[in-house]
Parts: C-alpha cells; sequence; structure tokens
C-alpha cells in the first residue's frame, strides 16, 4: 500500500500562481459602452467570486497534494465516507459530492487501492456495494479534517469574525439566488454587445 503523506513526486511542489495573485477583478472604462444592458459592480462582484472560490480551493488541494500525493476528490470522498459513520452506497457518495458516478469509481477505485476504504456486500441489494472505512482510512481522515481546519482559519483570519460573519451571510443571500436560477430551465445567453474599436472587423 501506498505511504500516505510520503514525499510529493518531482515536479509536483511547482504549480501555477495562485488565482488570488491577480486580485479583485476590475472591468475597464469602456465596459458601460460595451455592454449597455449590463452592470459593471455584477460583473466584478461575479468574476471576483468565482476566482476568490477559485483560489481557496486551490490552496486546499496543494495542501492535499503535498500531504498524501492524491487528488482533492479522493480525499472529499474519503471524509463523506468516514462521516457518515456507517457503510454507504457509491451513489450516495456521489450525491454528497455531486459527482457524476463515472468519476466515482475511479474515486472510489483509488481509496480501495490505497487501503483506506473496503466494499462489502449489500445486504440490502445483492447488485450493489457498500463503502466502509478502514482503520488507516480514519487515520487519514484524522490527519485531513483539522488539517483543511487550519487552512481555512490562515485564509479567513483576513477578516474579523464580525466580517466573517457577514460575509457568509451575504453569501448565503446569493447562494439562494444562485439555488433559484439553477431550479429554473437554463436559457440560451443573450443580451447586447457593442464591440469596441479594437476588435473593429478589418475591411
Amino acid at each position: 500500500m501506498p505511504e500516505p503523506g510520503g514525499a510529493a513526486r518531482p515536479g509536483k511542489g511547482r504549480s501555477r500562481p495562485s488565482p488570488a495573485s491577480l486580485g479583485v477583478v476590475r472591468v475597464g472604462a469602456g465596459f458601460a459602452d460595451e455592454f449597455p444592458g449590463g452592470d459593471s459592480s455584477c460583473t466584478e462582484a461575479y468574476a471576483t467570486l468565482v476566482r476568490t472560490g477559485e483560489a481557496l480551493r486551490a490552496e486546499i488541494e496543494r495542501s492535499v497534494r503535498v500531504t498524501f500525493g492524491l487528488p482533492h476528490a479522493a480525499l472529499t470522498a474519503l471524509a463523506v465516507i468516514e462521516g457518515a459513520g456507517e457503510p454507504v452506497t457509491p451513489s450516495q457518495v456521489s450525491e454528497r459530492m455531486l459527482t457524476a458516478s463515472a468519476t466515482m469509481t475511479a474515486t472510489l477505485d483509488l481509496l480501495e487501492r490505497q487501503g483506506w476504504i473496503r466494499r462489502i456486500p449489500n445486504p440490502a441489494d445483492r447488485r450493489s456495494v457498500l463503502l466502509e472505512v478502514t482503520p488507516e482510512g480514519r487515520a487519514a481522515a484524522d490527519r485531513l479534517l483539522p488539517g483543511i481546519r487550519t487552512v481555512e482559519q490562515s485564509m479567513m483570519t483576513a477578516l474579523s469574525a464580525e466580517e466573517r460573519k457577514g460575509l457568509v451571510e451575504l453569501l448565503g443571500r446569493v447562494l439562494e439566488r444562485a439555488a433559484e436560477v439553477a431550479a429554473r430551465p437554463a436559457e440560451p445567453l443573450s443580451g447586447e454587445r457593442n464591440r469596441p474599436g479594437r476588435l473593429a472587423d478589418e475591411g
């Protein structure tokens, strides 16, 4: 079984700069002319929120890679299985992670090769299996979860406790709106754009 926490392979420690290094997103002075139906504050807030999420996720992934040498998704699946407190089906793990079943199968295969989970017969359904965490898997989860809490703190202490509380409330409102929009049928992209002079077609 591969040893978790082993040294990263050559080159694995090198990565692209964090999206955070780009800072907040600011639109150009010609935004209003190019997009007459747009709102610069909406674009800046949306794009900055996406960039922030990418940066925060990338830091977790970087820490997971250097600690375990495995992708973040595999450790997330381990945490789901370990946190269930009882054997779970692959579909339950997939649903909780919002992951396609084909991708989940490969992830579970990886965890099983690590010796962190095992597949056992499902007494309620002979066509399926159950997943249970092994002692080695629990040890990995015991290392993973507090480590993630440390990364979270290292990032979010940039804000005061009161600011963090306010941020969660604001993000909650954005998520509520996003859930409402996602519950509706997707609409084709539309809108008006005035092509700027620098992009004008050459005759």
